[in-house]
């Protein structure tokens, strides 16, 4: 009688769990590589081209100010619909920073990153891109 009880005590516990062994389906991330562009009205010809892979981040900004050229890359991180990464200004406008922090999260619709920056001069604000392709 007790190895009935036993044996069946453990079937149950075993069919009971097995639900919450198994492995649970993610939703997949979406795709951020490509072509964006900045939102800033006060900048022209701004764009902004991100690769990434497995996790991994290179963004890379292009725009113009007043006439001025301005660029800018980095590398980071993904942790699901956030990015951050770290910046160095390659083609620099006087007065302007020369590196800082963008961290940004993804629209539901994965069409609009959005967030804020941190520069070497302690400056921060917003900071938007759309994507174009």
């Amino acid at each position: 009688m007790k190895t009935k009880f036993f044996l069946l005590f453990f079937v149950i516990t075993v069919s009971s769990n097995f639900g919450y062994s198994q492995k649970k389906s993610t939703a997949p991330k979406t795709d951020i590589n490509g072509v964006w562009e900045d939102v800033n009205p006060d900048v022209k010809n701004a764009v902004v081209i991100i690769s990434e892979q497995n996790g991994k981040v290179i963004f890379s900004h292009y725009l113009e100010w007043k006439g001025q050229k301005f660029v800018e890359s980095g590398i980071g991180k993904r942790m699901g619909n956030r990015i951050g990464y770290t910046v160095d200004v390659t083609l620099p406008i006087k007065g302007w920073a020369t590196a800082g922090t963008h961290t940004l999260t993804l629209s539901e619709d994965g069409n609009t990153l959005e967030g804020t920056f941190v520069d070497n001069k302690k400056r921060t604000g917003p900071i938007a891109f759309k994507r174009i392709r």
